[in-house]
């Protein structure tokens, strides 16, 4: 039984996200790690009822769990790596809000690794919980986990008063905590999409499409950014919108002297390996895998192309460490982010998903990376079938691979052409819908 996909296990809340699911799965999880786990939750429908279900399946194994209560995935995650011994934490992230999450880190506040993941899913699969005896059972506790991630951030954020800052929070559960961080820091903030709801104003994911409100009033600000609903993910703009790709690298090219991100990277990626000498390392999608790429290659930096940026010793993206390092590098240098910018080539990316079914994305992907393999179309160098099948040309790649976190199937592509990016694109989803009929 597969449960668990690239960041966490996902589906329809009460259909497929169950508390009689979330009850196993955390009973499974308990039975596996145990002593201190924190819980915390996002502001969906839902995500209350889910957690509740979380909170009962833990403290039936003997867990001591400590509920955070509707917290960032950043905060949650740092609490984690400080003071506990594992957590969970039930939310949408980025998707739809029909969509729910239980996400399960480790001790080190990152992304459970296939490993641990796997071993939770036999153990669910076989009902083999432990089960504690009515004298073991603990309360739960609620725990403070902000004033500890504040004192953190106000670490990293020297020389950034001053700046105006606009935010895009998503309607999710940065609302009242990164504006009025960055306001205590000096900073002028004004907030759009600023007050929890179950449902956003906005699609929870922070692209340049969704975040038309931001990128309209983004010139009048030194600097703009949209997050998701668990502020994991951000997104940058000043009159114009700074591709994830063009971030990732400004943060590599100060910071990183080895680096770590996953295949569907941009071109870009390369002119830091070959200009700034970096050492770069590339991965699967999806958290778990940049995060255990990072550990087990000692990295300084990584980042992935949806506006997860991560910074050792964290193992996790963080929107608003990321918008301070970002202000600190403009302070550092007296550029703006436009300058910095443009210290790179521009590469461009079209990225397109198409929905199918469960049950048959991974077999279509699978029928393409076998059809290119064995007969690859004129012009291609290289194929690479490391997650997905990506087809790779002397200046552009293509990229199609099964979602881990929804029902579709991504197409991305890459080049230094506009034309040939969506030519790309078009050529891979009719390969799709071919097979979807």
């Amino acid at each position: 039984m597969k449960l668990f996909g690239t960041a966490g296990i996902r589906g329809i809340t009460n259909r497929d996200i169950t508390p009689e699911l979330a009850v196993g799965v955390s009973k499974a999880y308990g039975t596996v790690f145990g002593g201190k786990i924190a819980l915390a939750r996002d502001n969906r429908h839902g995500a209350e009822m889910i957690s509740r279900a979380v909170a009962a399946g833990l403290m039936s194994t003997g867990a001591e769990v400590h509920d955070l209560g509707i917290v960032p995935l950043p905060v949650f995650a740092r609490y984690v790596s400080l003071f506990m011994d594992g957590g969970i934490i039930v939310t949408g992230s980025h998707t739809p809000p029909d969509i729910l999450g239980i996400v399960a880190v480790d001790s080190l506040g990152r992304d459970l690794y296939w490993d641990k993941s796997r071993l939770i899913e036999n153990t669910y699969e076989e009902g083999k919980f432990k089960i504690a005896s009515w004298e073991r059972i603990k309360d739960s506790q609620k725990d403070d986990a902000i004033e500890t991630y504040t004192r953190y951030i106000e670490e990293h954020a020297k020389g950034i008063d001053g700046f105006s800052v606009l935010l895009d929070l998503a309607n999710g559960t940065a609302c009242g905590l990164w504006n009025t961080i960055m306001e205590n820091l000096g900073v002028k903030v004004d907030c759009i999409h600023c007050t929890r709801k179950h449902v956003p104003d906005r699609p929870s994911e922070p692209r340049s499409t969704t975040l038309k409100e931001m990128g309209k009033l983004s010139a009048n600000y030194d600097l703009s950014a949209g997050v998701d609903v668990d502020a994991d993910r951000v997104v940058f703009a000043r009159k114009e919108f700074i591709s994830e790709d063009v971030a990732g690298a400004i943060f590599a090219s100060r910071f990183a002297k080895k680096m770590v991100t996953p295949i569907n990277s941009s071109s870009l990626v390369d002119v830091l390996r070959k200009e700034h000498g970096i050492d770069v390392i590339y991965c699967p999608i999806g958290p778990p895998e940049i995060a255990e790429a990072m550990i087990k290659n000692k990295a300084d930096f990584g980042y992935e192309e949806t506006g997860k940026y991560v910074f050792p010793p964290n193992l996790w993206g963080d929107s608003l460490l990321s918008i301070v390092k970002m202000l600190t590098i403009m302070n550092r240098e007296g550029k703006t982010i436009n300058d910095l910018a443009n210290e790179f080539p521009r590469f461009y990316q079209v990225k397109e998903k198409i929905p199918v079914v469960r049950e048959k994305k991974w077999a279509i992907v699978d029928a393409l990376k076998e059809k290119f393999k064995n007969n690859p179309p004129d012009d291609v160098e290289q194929v690479v079938t490391v997650d997905g099948v990506k087809l790779i040309y002397k200046d552009s790649w293509l990229l199609i691979r099964a979602s881990g976190t929804e029902d579709v199937i991504r197409v991305f592509s890459d080049s230094i052409s506009k034309e040939k990016a969506r030519a790309l694109v078009e050529f891979g989803m009719k390969e799709v819908h071919r097979l979807l009929v």
